[in-house]
């Protein structure tokens, strides 16, 4: 920081924002780089092709969430897509783990991010990881490099015992 002096001849010190902001933000930024990412992956042209085709996926399983309309008993709207209902729900009268998942991808399409978590809250939060994942794969195809997780950090078995809670926990929702 600057000293300036004062008529007094007391020492006062003077913050400057620049002088304070750049090395914090020098700090985060090098810290969240490290910590969560691990280096740039530079890829082959067929592997650019293959998360565009990622991309596209997650867009067209998007795109189709908005243009059905979700069902207003909570579940059944794959139905609209020419399924058949669900066989498990029939013979044992228990909903499925993802029993309302597409009610709860087509609710969050259509704007009502309420009545997506009502439906099935594994549901809604699998569709805005979808969203995540296909920004993220356009976003690497037409850059030609990823940005992997560094998993040492994340740690796979925490992912995925996070992700069988959110599913189990969806289920007894």
């Amino acid at each position: 920081f600057l000293v300036t002096a004062l008529p007094s001849n007391r020492l006062r010190p003077q913050w400057h924002p620049v002088i304070i902001a750049r090395p914090l933000m020098t700090i985060a930024s090098r810290a969240w780089n490290r910590s969560w990412f691990g280096p740039r992956e530079y890829l082959s042209l067929q592997a650019r092709a293959a998360w565009m085709g990622v991309g596209v996926v997650c867009a067209s399983m998007l795109m189709i969430a908005a243009l059905i309309q979700p069902d207003a008993r909570g579940h059944g709207t794959h139905e609209a897509l020419g399924l058949p209902p669900c066989s498990f729900v029939l013979t044992s009268r228990l909903p499925w783990p993802t029993c309302g998942r597409t009610t709860a991808e087509a609710e969050l399409m259509h704007g009502h991010p309420w009545r997506a978590v009502m439906a099935q809250p594994a549901g809604a939060v699998l569709c805005v990881l979808t969203v995540v994942v296909m920004i993220a794969a356009l976003r690497t195809a037409v850059r030609g490099y990823m940005v992997a997780p560094n998993w040492d950090r994340v740690g796979p078995v925490r992912f995925m015992l996070g992700l069988g809670l959110l599913l189990l926990g969806g289920w007894g929702f």
